[in-house]
């Protein structure tokens, strides 16, 4: 079985409150406006049941949203993550309040909100180790249009690791961009976790050609197997579920020979742990 350590799920109501090019926005909205909560749920169990997915950890994009909080309730096999702006003056009553919603963590997006992850979010690190709640952030490139990438390097987050050494943060997207600095920020860091979610097409913007393979390859020599969790970073309208991220993403654990158990480490046993679902 598979964990899914990093979905979306998005209808109308959600995408209005997202920063994203008005182009984009535009076209997305005319897809997310067809299809109801019900719809939602019903495809993504479906999906689920065809590729093999125990549960799945959808990322809010919206705070406090009605649609993405009768979603993840709707089934035991979703799971969800609040999205939470520390820049907000109520970021963390809102965050309480996602907590009584059932979300299990927290998804901060650094560079679409323009805050700094060392500096900015210390009341909501507080709460999260007290609560026991897992982070997952998202550095780097992004597609929306108002991103700050001044915010967007994970080194930033070394002095929070080292202060909240009881907190789990996962860093999405193999870093988005900022791949050298992710390694570098594994050093002697053990509650830092990485995800392998969406199209990785960040590599096109590096200076120095590798793939996804090699990506692959340098994560797990210097994260292990044991701290890297696999996301499709599916958004399931439009366009399904993202079954080529899932084979392209199995077939490179395959080429790299890894073994059958930290195949399940990647695939589902991180998640489970690191997320605690």
């Amino acid at each position: 079985m598979i964990i899914d350590g990093h979905a979306h799920m998005i209808t109308e109501s959600i995408a209005k409150s997202m920063k994203i090019s008005p182009h984009i926005l535009k076209y997305m909205n005319q897809e997310w406006a067809k299809h109801s909560v019900k719809e939602h749920v019903e495809s993504w169990i479906d999906a689920m049941d065809k590729n093999e997915i125990e549960k799945t950890v959808f990322m809010a994009t919206a705070h406090l949203n009605e649609d993405f909080t009768e979603f993840i309730n709707s089934s035991n096999r979703f799971v969800g993550f609040a999205r939470i702006n520390p820049l907000l003056p109520n970021a963390l009553d809102i965050l309480k309040a996602e907590y009584n919603n059932s979300m299990k963590g927290v998804k901060l997006y650094a560079t679409n909100d323009g805050f700094d992850v060392s500096c900015d979010c210390n009341p909501i690190y507080e709460y999260c180790e007290k609560m026991k709640l897992p982070i997952v952030i998202h550095f780097g490139m992004t597609i929306g249009g108002k991103s700050d990438l001044f915010h967007g390097n994970p080194v930033m987050l070394s002095r929070v690791l080292r202060d909240f050494p009881n907190i789990n943060f996962t860093i999405a997207h193999f870093g988005a961009g900022f791949f050298r600095e992710l390694l570098m920020l594994k050093y002697k860091q053990d509650n830092l976790f990485v995800d392998t979610s969406g199209t990785n097409n960040w590599i096109d913007y590096q200076d120095n050609p590798f793939s996804l393979k090699d990506v692959f390859e340098k994560t797990i020599k210097v994260f292990t197997p044991q701290n890297i969790i696999f996301g499709s970073d599916t958004r399931i309208f439009p366009g399904g579920y993202r079954e080529n991220i899932l084979k392209e993403q199995r077939g490179i654990l395959d080429e790299l020979r890894l073994s059958e158990k930290d195949k399940e480490d990647i695939m589902y046993n991180n998640a489970k742990k690191v997320f605690n679902i």
